[in-house]
């Protein structure tokens, strides 16, 4: 009989949407015959808990970082999560149940820290499918990823893993499949598609920088570039994702100017293909894009971090030497030319991609 199995996702953050949706490629493709969903729970329910949740989250962590640190400062203790969602379950919960109802999921995978109120849904509780919580924030998860302790989890670092413990969560319960990214990642573009894209995108200098924050872009976007176009011999590659006000600011920087070095990209899907061309990436410290850009072998400057979630990986990317924490734009010009002229000898991260063999995993639960 076929399988049903559901991805449990939110826009909460880029990289629990990334994994569901690389994870449903892979299902799909290692076994056709079953049937994959990917289910953002919160376009169920009332829509003012979206906005409230995945929008909040998003304009608190880009625009007004006091708010989500204010927040997390609540969301230090079990009880208190516990407590939150008790209530955020108590007006999404009969919404949830009756899609569980429909599609009747034999396993659920869960890409966001939602087992818990999960675990008391009449479905659940009734038909009792199989359950894995796979841990998305890589390096430094927060304690909501392991309230429950009952749960089986895949963690994707020795750092992961030890702050699982930390929380209770015992050994058996524990899977280590490590990095878990899109499996592209697992090689190199080929040389000569490189060539292809650097003459499509107009990259004729020798260096190429490029500077990426995930759906929002990075908020020193605009100052950066000021500073980056000063620099002789590089080409200047900025995604804004879906910010169109840094978009239409930098064109319009670029027409003034003519700079024919600076190419602006919105929202896109190529990111693989935009790191493989580039020499060094700036960016903020999204788990996914540090395991992206070192499993490419690139130079890394973190130049953002949103707390406390995302301090871990600052100090791995500092206490290994992997890359380098630099937050001014003049500064991190300084190091481009650094880069760029004498290029250091640095550590690598081994890092070995097992997001297929999880795919395998979940198929044989």
């Amino acid at each position: 009989m076929p399988q049903r199995i559901l991805l449990v996702y939110t826009k909460a953050g880029g990289g629990h949407f990334a994994l569901a949706q690389n994870l449903h490629k892979l299902l799909t493709e290692l076994e056709p015959t079953s049937e994959v969903r990917l289910f953002n729970f919160f376009d169920v329910g009332p829509r003012w808990i979206a906005q409230a949740i995945q929008d909040g989250y998003n304009f608190a962590v880009n625009k007004q970082r006091w708010l989500f640190t204010v927040f997390q400062a609540f969301y230090q203790t079990r009880p208190a999560i516990q407590t939150f969602a008790r209530v955020l379950g108590m007006r999404l919960a009969p919404a949830i149940n009756a899609y569980l109802e429909e599609f009747r999921p034999d396993k659920i995978i869960y890409c966001y820290p939602v087992n818990h109120g999960f675990r008391r849904l009449p479905y659940v509780r009734k038909h009792k499918p199989k359950t894995l919580t796979v841990v998305s924030d890589i390096f430094s998860p927060h304690l909501y990823w392991f309230i429950d302790t009952k749960d089986q989890y895949v963690v994707a670092s020795p750092e992961a893993y030890s702050i699982a413990r930390r929380h209770r969560v015992p050994p058996e319960n524990l899977h280590y499949f490590q990095t878990l990214i899109d499996p592209r990642y697992n090689k190199p573009l080929d040389p000569g598609e490189i060539v292809r894209l650097r003459e499509e995108w107009g990259l004729s200098q020798p260096y190429t920088v490029l500077v990426t924050g995930g759906g929002a872009g990075l908020k020193i976007s605009f100052k950066l570039v000021r500073e980056l176009v000063k620099i002789e011999g590089i080409n200047v590659v900025v995604v804004c994702g879906y910010n169109q006000k840094l978009y239409r600011q930098l064109e319009a920087f670029k027409q003034k100017h003519r700079l024919s070095n600076l190419v602006v990209f919105g929202f896109t899907h190529q990111m693989y293909e935009l790191i493989n061309v580039s020499n060094v990436v700036v960016s903020k410290a999204g788990p996914a894009t540090i395991a992206e850009v070192l499993s490419q072998g690139k130079d890394l400057i973190i130049c953002d971090y949103v707390w406390p979630q995302e301090h871990g990986n600052v100090e791995l990317i500092r206490h290994e030497k992997l890359g380098y924490y630099i937050r001014q734009p003049r500064k991190i010009a300084d190091k481009i030319r650094d880069l760029k002229d004498r290029p250091p000898e640095r550590k690598t991260l081994n890092l070995q991609n097992d997001i297929v063999r999880l795919a395998e995993y979940i198929l044989r639960l």
